[in-house]
């Protein structure tokens, strides 16, 4: 069975999640006077305008595969299902109903009927079919979704039948990821064909369904989303979308304040959100969010390549402390290896209760106390929670170093191991709900973003049978089983479960969130209020 290790673009998508943190541990800015194009506090205008940290990838949304950006690509774009609303719990979307056989092979969708693509085009079976053999055939990162598929079946126009060559359990995650196979009209497929799938063309417009369309892309300057007014789920109360490029989040926040902006979607401090908070010209929105803090352990080198003081680390990290230091309300203390809703609160725990003693007991017979902990230089809140462990560990009796490590090192350390940390703290996310799609990249042997290359050959295997297991419960036992070996090993601490936090100008109601998908809210369902 194959065993899916993507070639994920997740350089690019880290890179612009720590970007737009840097800030986050910094004070407050003062208000300004606004604009003459302002929005009065209090009013709540159709258009809402928006400010991204840095320049998406393209939008094509069989090559997006980043953080920045889902605000767009999942406005105009929808795929045959999805999550509901801060739920892992999956729904149709162009499909109004699916099913499964029983042999986890077949999976069967019915076309939901009335639906257009913004060019007026019919979504049927057929375009669902030239969609998802889209994916393959360009063949960019999100293209691991469909490697398993066998072939298509269109036994009429309203019924879409997906053949794979063996069970995969997290299939129907990856149809309802923010990254997942998304419907792209057959007519600009053949208008825009040329040799390249029409990639050409959808850098800078689009072929979707959502409830927006693309009326005006710039790349490095400016994104605008018009109201389809013809979307199957009703015409949205918001008409437009303008997004801008503001590095800077004191910027974002004075043009909030100003009325230039409608709302943050990440990246304030604690201190700004707690500011706006107690602004009744605002509002603050957090939602559950599959964003998780943890320290990777270096089994491979130094003092924790002993295992009992691997998971005696585990016992002398105040992961509470530190969350309420770091994150605040924004964060909770993890309490399982897997992020928050992947897997029952009972399976997978990672818990270990608060007790420096057990560390400060090895230490004493240690030679060498030396500790290189490493962590993300473009993160504040890295460094922040990074200090918090140093001074926690030094009172453990070891001797510990805090260093920055620039993102495109950090990705790198497998090819150079001499040059890895014996700690590293990092803020990272999987692609999906379903919890292959975090053990298996962060945390299987041969896993992609495995950065100090922990192995666990017991954990791979209870994952392979996971990823091939047909009934639900036995599969969640499986990657519950494959978390308790990880924990075991003392490899992976995790620290914080971090929430999405929305700041809003007052009267937005009605925000719906999905946990996998990050830097934004479904647009189509904001209300504008009374």
């Amino acid at each position: 069975m194959r065993k899916p290790t993507p070639a994920r673009r997740r350089l690019a998508a880290l890179g612009v999640l720590l970007a737009i943190t840097a800030a986050a541990c910094g004070s407050s800015s003062k208000s300004s006077s606004g604009s003459a194009n302002a929005t009065p506090a209090g009013q709540q205008s159709d258009v809402i305008k928006l400010a991204y940290n840095a320049d998406m990838q393209v939008p094509d949304p069989d090559i997006f595969y980043e953080i920045e950006g889902n605000s767009v690509t999942t406005s105009v774009y929808e795929g045959l299902v999805r999550y509901k609303p801060n739920s892992t719990d999956i729904e149709g979307a162009i499909a109004e109903s699916y099913t499964k056989s029983d042999d986890g092979t077949t999976y069967t969708f019915k076309i939901r009927s009335g639906v257009k693509f913004h060019d007026g085009t019919p979504v049927d079976a057929a375009a669902a079919k030239a969609s998802f053999e889209r994916r393959t055939q360009v063949n960019s990162a999100p293209a691991y979704m469909l490697a398993d598929v066998d072939h298509y079946e269109t036994p009429d126009a309203s019924t879409f039948v997906v053949k794979l060559k063996h069970p995969v359990s997290p299939f129907l995650d990856y149809l309802a990821a923010p990254y997942g196979p998304k419907l792209v009209s057959p007519k600009v497929l053949t208008d825009h064909a040329g040799s390249d799938f029409a990639q050409n063309w959808l850098k800078t417009h689009d072929g979707g369904t959502g409830p927006f369309a693309m009326a005006d892309f710039v790349p490095g300057d400016h994104y605008t989303l018009k109201r389809f007014d013809d979307y199957w789920g009703g015409k949205p109360a918001v008409s437009e979308i303008d997004i801008s490029i503001i590095p800077d989040i004191s910027t974002q926040r004075l043009k909030l304040e100003a009325g230039d902006l409608s709302m943050i979607l990440h990246g304030l401090s604690l201190s700004d959100v707690a500011s706006f908070e107690k602004n009744s010209k605002f509002q603050v929105q957090r939602f559950p969010a599959m964003l998780k803090t943890l320290v990777f352990v270096n089994e491979n080198k130094g003092i924790f390549a002993d295992q009992a003081l691997r998971v005696a680390l585990a016992s002398a990290i105040d992961r509470a402390s530190i969350t309420k230091n770091v994150y605040g309300d924004n964060g909770t203390t993890s309490k399982q290896i897997y992020p928050a809703g992947e897997l029952p609160d009972s399976m997978a725990k990672d818990d270990a209760p608060y007790d420096m003693s057990k560390l400060q007991a090895l230490v004493k017979g240690l030679k060498s106390k030396k500790v290189d902990l490493g962590y993300s230089s473009d993160d504040a809140r890295n460094q922040r929670a990074a200090e918090l462990i140093q001074t926690e560990l030094q009172a453990a009796g070891l001797d510990v170093t805090t260093r920055g490590i620039p993102i495109a090192q950090v990705f790198d350390l497998p090819n150079h191991p001499d040059q890895a940390p014996d700690l590293l703290f990092a803020a990272v996310n999987p692609d999906a709900a379903h919890p292959d799609t975090w053990a298996r990249i962060f945390m299987s042997s041969a896993g992609s973003l495995n950065w100090l290359q922990c192995k666990v050959p017991a954990a791979d295997a209870a994952m392979d049978a996971g990823l091939a297991e047909t009934d639900d419960a036995t599969m969640k036992a499986d990657y519950g089983k494959a978390g308790d070996l990880l924990t075991a090993s003392g490899c992976f601490v995790t620290i914080s479960d971090v929430k999405e936090v929305v700041v809003a100008r007052a009267g937005y109601t009605n925000f719906v969130h999905q946990p996998p998908t990050l830097f934004t809210v479904r647009f189509g369902d904001l209300k504008l209020g009374s």
